[in-house]
């Protein structure tokens, strides 16, 4: 059997390399990545929502509430809000074939 040769690298003022992030932008606003989703510029719409919520302490409470009620539920025996992971799993492959 043949050893796979790997390429050598010429070290330059004692590094070889650069970790960079990919050059396409990150969807999630606030991120702290260089590329974020930012008005900057003021390309966006006024009425861009990148749908991550929940946006005030609130709805954020209503959220966990809401989260408890079915985590108790489920605890009794009552599965009905709650889906199996065969389940998911067709669900995202209907919507997302290409993970497969």
């Amino acid at each position: 059997m043949t050893k796979k040769r790997y390429p050598e690298i010429d070290e330059e003022d004692g590094m070889i390399g650069m970790c960079a992030e990919p050059p396409a932008g990150y969807a999630a606003t606030g991120s702290g990545y260089v590329n974020s989703i930012s008005d900057e510029d003021g390309m966006l719409p006024d009425d861009y929502d990148p749908g991550i919520g929940p946006y005030t302490i609130n709805e954020l409470n209503a959220r966990i509430d809401e989260a408890e009620v079915y985590i108790a539920q489920a605890e009794k025996g009552d599965y009905r809000n709650w889906v199996t992971s065969a389940e998911m799993d067709a669900e995202l492959y209907k919507e997302f074939p290409w993970l497969r």
